[in-house]
């Protein structure tokens, strides 16, 4: 009868903190977050690491995105690293540590005060000339160390400070909700980001930079922290409206050299991806493997036309082609200024048929003609034009549903951009939306969402950039794309291997579909 009641107990107060959120969500308008006195604004902590209040964000209250403030360790051979950076707020004894959370990222822990451990604690405050002049002294530790081993299970973090007698700040919300009446109103009292390392200008792969606060404003900064080698797991159910609860990623065939640029054929119902290395082309259907073609040109991404024709970016042919699938495919361009593009690698056809592509270099670099690594657009009639050459190495490419907006992955930055499509090759200054540890290749659902290849799993991001969850993948993924019945399964290359994974949703590319509640443009 007990775990009964807990049982209970538990859905009530998750459904009592899903209520608050929704309810500040509903709202439309992002709750100040304003500094204290002596103590800077978070925005400003943040830009000076590289971030963006609004765009880097994983904070449910300002997101709209639920994440539990749960972790798991990312590298189990490493210890986890949690380490203040600088301290506001009281100047009396500030404590922190971690506390065993799982089994699951919902399991709250019904006794944490007597399951938590300490790490680490110091008497500090930053000093006012710090503040003015931008230089924060990390604080010095008393006790403790900042390397602990949580294991493979879920974990959090927390904080507290003998300011506050018996108070903690958890990073998992519905633990501030249950423990501190002072708060329980307002749960949300660790923001989360990606950390940066604004020298290189790239996030640190598997690091966060955490905000705390103890008290009932929302400066967010009496303790700021840092967490290495964890990966932020996000709420359950996993990508609500995205997947169903327990949803599996399935291996479908394996054992190729590298695989790449998966794309749906409707035709004849199969799945079609590139065999990189082995310079093959490779249909999948019906649980069975062939090489559809064996002379792809070392073919990168790939995707069908309104008249079903396959096209494909060659890597080592460093050309667009098409081609029925499976038959050698005939040359679009290959050339811009008379000089040989790089080696093409993935691209997006918008409505009139024209090709939006991306052109590094991967490998040797001996050969190259082009003075930068750019984005191309081709129109029907086989006009090249360069229309982006201001990043480092650009790759995955994808249009929204509407065909409005372009997305292009920089792997040499870690960066997501969106740009405005004014007209047919025609594109607005971009903007940088979001970081990505090491990006690939990307798709689009028809409500906008973002699928992007990176570290550990598809990143799900909404059409602003925002995080929205991890769909982990046992290999590190190069790219996916939707196909299957209703055009619901999400296929994802990965390495040596394909995997799926089915959805609620479905996917989206407006040269087939047409813009969502229009006509549809062609026959899917």
């Amino acid at each position: 009868m007990r775990s009964r009641n807990w049982n209970i107990r538990t859905r009530l107060l998750l459904a009592a903190i899903l209520l608050f959120t929704m309810g500040s969500v509903a709202s439309g308008r992002q709750p100040k977050v304003s500094p204290a006195q002596n103590e800077p604004d978070w925005s400003r902590i943040l830009e000076q690491s590289g971030l963006d209040l609004d765009k880097d964000l994983r904070n449910p209250l300002l997101d709209g995105v639920t994440p539990t403030g749960v972790f798991r360790k990312a590298d189990a051979k490493k210890p986890v690293v949690f380490t203040p950076i600088a301290a506001w707020g009281l100047e009396t004894p500030t404590h922190a540590g971690w506390y065993p959370a799982g089994p699951t990222v919902t399991h709250i822990p019904p006794y944490v005060d007597r399951v938590r451990k300490e790490l680490w604690t110091y008497a500090y405050k930053q000093p006012p000339a710090e503040i003015r002049k931008n230089v924060y002294t990390p604080p010095p530790l008393k006790s403790g160390a900042v390397e602990f081993d949580p294991g493979d299970k879920p974990f959090g973090l927390w904080v507290s400070n003998e300011g506050f007698a018996d108070e903690a700040v958890y990073s998992q919300p519905a633990l501030v909700f249950k423990t501190n009446a002072r708060l329980k109103h307002q749960p949300y009292k660790a923001m989360i980001y990606p950390c940066c390392d604004v020298k290189a200008d790239k996030l640190v792969p598997d690091s966060y930079l955490i905000g705390w606060e103890y008290s009932t404003n929302d400066d967010f900064q009496d303790a700021v922290t840092r967490i290495d080698n964890v990966v932020l797991l996000p709420a359950m159910p996993l990508l609500k409206g995205v997947l169903v609860e327990d949803a599996k990623v399935d291996k479908l065939a394996g054992e190729f050299k590298f695989v790449e640029g998966p794309a749906w054929n409707l035709k004849d119902e199969a799945l079609y991806f590139s065999d990189v290395r082995a310079a093959h082309i490779v249909r999948y259907a019906h649980g069975k493997t062939e090489v559809a073609n064996a002379a792809s040109g070392q073919s990168n991404g790939l995707m069908f036309d309104k008249q079903g024709m396959l096209v494909a970016c060659e890597h080592r042919g460093r050309r667009i082609s098409r081609a029925v699938a499976g038959q050698p495919g005939e040359e679009i361009v290959s050339h811009y200024q008379s000089k040989r593009l790089n080696s093409p690698n993935d691209l997006w056809i918008d409505p009139e048929g024209g090709i939006y592509f991306t052109d590094p270099r991967y490998g040797p670099r001996d050969d190259l003609e082009q003075d930068k690594e750019a984005v191309y657009y081709v129109s029907t009639d086989k006009r090249i034009t360069r229309i982006i050459d201001d990043l480092v190495r650009p790759n995955g490419i994808a249009l929204s549903p509407d065909g409005r907006l372009l997305y292009v992955l920089d792997n040499g930055a870690d960066k997501l951009y969106r740009y405005e499509v004014r007209s047919p090759g025609r594109i607005g200054q971009g903007e940088r939306i979001a970081y990505v540890t090491h990006p690939d290749g990307m798709t689009v659902d028809r409500q906008g969402r973002l699928y992007v290849a990176g570290r550990g799993g598809v990143w799900v991001l909404d059409a602003g950039g925002k995080w929205l969850g991890l769909i982990e993948t046992p290999e590190e993924p190069s790219n996916c794309t939707f196909g299957g019945q209703g055009w619901h399964t999400l296929f994802i290359t990965a390495r040596t291997s394909l995997y799926a994974i089915d959805t609620l949703t479905r996917g989206w590319h407006v040269h087939l579909d047409g813009v969502p509640g229009k006509q549809p443009a062609g026959g899917r």
